[in-house]
């Protein structure tokens, strides 16, 4: 009678009766052989009595094919010791009764010698001498690879999952993972855009110096059979295989071992992962098809839920950017939350502030915030800047005038303190007005009306006043170009603004709050540059260099070469108003070495210019990876 031995983990074993004219083998439990292996189709094999006595093995068409003794079959008549392998599992056929089952310990790498395993076997021979008959060092270095597979799909699958906010590093597990396990010579992910459903390469690698531009060519047929299919493909020899007759880039470029699994999430297929050996056939095998499948089903889950996480991201900035007022002040600094402190308190009151900081702090977001958080918020909020308006045209914009008051004046007309009645007027630079101007303010504080220019008539206003300055008022006091009455009237709160570079911890959030929407994120080294810089311009400058960076960039990840110039080399201040010609073209090849993955011939065709050009511009601007 003959058996089949079934080698469990552990080297445990159960053995099946071959009793009936007909064995099923596969997934399904009804089966007489039922495996527990994901890799085995539900009906994988069948193993035939024969007339004569012997028994014939028939792979019946699944997704894996059937090996016996290492090599794939269709239909096999089996002998004693033949070895069966069907996805992860292993079936030794054997003729003569077994014995008792028993377990063996499985030998560490270190100790795997030929010695190592003689001895094993005549241990094990007492108790299991037909299934460590068959096994010598290949077999044992090979369930040890299998191990050490098992273990790395589970540490590839902590990594990717770790990377749901940056899908380039996501992208980098998946290609480290598989190039470094399977020893391929060239690799690439494809993926398919949400938007247009096109399938567009995201991440390209080489183990050799050869030219990468090729890579989508030589593999087209291969991608977009998987793509179209939905199913993994693996080719021991392209240039003989069938169904690649007509793929006349994997002629042209000699395309010999490839393999190739698709990127799946909820039944869509997300992408593709592709490998191949150009110069050698039979690089890949049946196990390394089908980790390359097990690596891209745990990949499409994290890239599945990456892209889900992605949208719930951009729909809370579209919810916030809807809900949120007209106001938003970042700050995470311990200066800023004192700030924060004082307007909370001082907003739901009528109180005057004085808001003093230098250019570009923040004063009218400030301001804004102020009467936002006010009972008048339903009312106006007008802002003046008294520095930007002509010390002749300055008394008419905030006073209004009369009919004829002066030359142009051809009717009456309000002015800012009116249109902000009920409201809030922010006098932005107010140290810039003239001692005449402040007086006039003075009486708006203490008696709440005001006469248009070249008028006679008083006219009341409710308004409350947020004053600013660049200056220091308590000095211009002295000095005699501010009125120290105004100035007591206006200093009832003063809130103090920090520098930009008195507030460091502030810096990337601003930055991040500044391209919300628009691109993904800031790089590490990007946002080490932006922290070490000095910002002169303080919140106004982050934001015009954010804004250029986004504008510049490649629309995904702000890096340093997307930033100004001056903010480079260490993030020291270099005074620069304007970016000389070799810094552009400093930029320029940083871009496109980027956007090439750092391959110089393609870098170079890009720019026009020749191979030994661009590494004579990489060393005059000591451009580093």
């Amino acid at each position: 009678m003959a058996y089949l031995i079934h080698q469990l983990k552990d080297f445990d074993v159960k053995s099946y009766e071959i009793s009936k004219k007909v064995i099923k083998i596969g997934r399904k439990p009804s089966n007489d052989v039922s495996l527990n292996d994901p890799f085995v189709s539900r009906d994988h094999a069948e193993i035939v009595a024969l007339e004569d006595g012997g028994y014939e093995l028939r792979d019946l068409g699944g997704e894996n094919p059937v090996k016996v003794n290492g090599r794939i079959i269709s239909q096999h008549r089996l002998r004693d010791g033949d070895k069966l392998t069907m996805g992860q599992s292993l079936l030794i056929f054997k003729t003569d009764a077994p014995c008792a089952s028993a377990n063996v310990e499985m030998l560490e790498a270190e100790d795997l010698s030929e010695k190592a395993v003689e001895i094993a076997s005549l241990d094990a021979k007492k108790t299991m001498p037909f299934a460590l008959d068959e096994m010598d060092t290949k077999d044992v270095v090979s369930l040890q690879r299998d191990h050490q597979r098992l273990m790395l799909l589970y540490d590839f699958g902590k990594a990717v999952n770790s990377h749901l906010e940056d899908q380039d590093e996501m992208l980098d597990e998946i290609m480290n993972a598989a190039l470094k396990t399977l020893e391929a010579e060239r690799g690439f992910i494809a993926l398919v855009d949400e938007n247009t459903g096109e399938l567009a390469c995201e991440l390209v690698r080489s183990q050799t110096e050869s030219d990468l531009s090729e890579k989508l060519e030589v593999s087209r047929t291969i991608i977009h059979k998987v793509l179209n299919e939905g199913v993994s493909i693996m080719t021991v020899n392209a240039q003989e295989d069938a169904q690649f007759d007509n793929a006349k880039s994997i002629q042209e470029y000699n395309i010999r071992s490839a393999i190739c699994a698709p990127l799946v999430f909820r039944e869509e297929i997300l992408g593709v992962v592709y490998l191949d050996h150009r110069g050698s056939a039979g690089s890949f095998s049946q196990d390394d098809q089908m980790f390359l499948i097990a690596l891209c089903h745990q990949a499409g889950v994290a890239l599945g839920n990456a892209r889900l996480h992605r949208r719930v991201v951009q729909e809370n900035v579209w919810l916030e950017n809807t809900l949120k007022p007209k106001f938003q002040i970042v700050g995470e600094s311990e200066k800023m939350k004192r700030v924060f402190d004082t307007v909370k308190k001082v907003a739901p009151t009528d109180i005057t502030v004085l808001i003093q900081g230098e250019t570009g702090t923040g004063k009218e977001l400030m301001a804004k915030a102020i009467h936002t958080l006010s009972p008048r918020r339903e009312h106006a909020f007008v802002p003046v800047n008294c520095a930007a308006i002509p010390k002749e045209l300055i008394e008419s914009e905030l006073f209004g005038h009369e009919k004829g008051a002066f030359t142009g004046a051809t009717s009456a007309r309000e002015g800012k303190f009116q249109s902000a009645h009920g409201g809030t007027i922010f006098l932005d630079e107010i140290g810039d007005m003239s001692l005449d101007l402040q007086a006039k303010v003075l009486r708006i504080l203490e008696e709440r009306e005001l006469q248009r220019v070249g008028g006679s008539k008083s006219i009341p206003v409710d308004v409350r006043i947020i004053a600013a300055s660049n200056k220091d008022l308590a000095k211009a006091v002295e000095d005699g170009t501010f009125r120290e009455d105004l100035f007591y009237r206006l200093n009832v709160v003063a809130v103090k603004l920090p520098l930009l570079k008195e507030r460091k911890k502030d810096i990337i959030p601003l930055a991040e709050y500044f391209i919300a929407g628009r691109v993904k994120k800031i790089s590490s080294k990007a946002k080490r540059l932006l922290e070490s810089y000095d910002w002169p311009g303080n919140i106004r400058e982050l934001r015009n260099c954010v804004d250029r960076a986004v504008v510049l960039g490649d629309g995904k990840i702000i890096q340093p070469e997307d930033l100004p110039y001056t903010f480079r080399k260490g993030g020291q201040v270099i005074p620069a108003p304007l970016e000389s010609l070799n810094h552009m073209e400093e930029d320029h090849i940083l871009r496109v070495l980027r956007y090439t993955n750092w391959n110089k011939s393609d870098a170079a065709k890009i720019l026009g210019i020749t191979r030994q050009t661009l590494d004579n511009k990489i060393k005059r601007y000591d451009i580093k990876q």
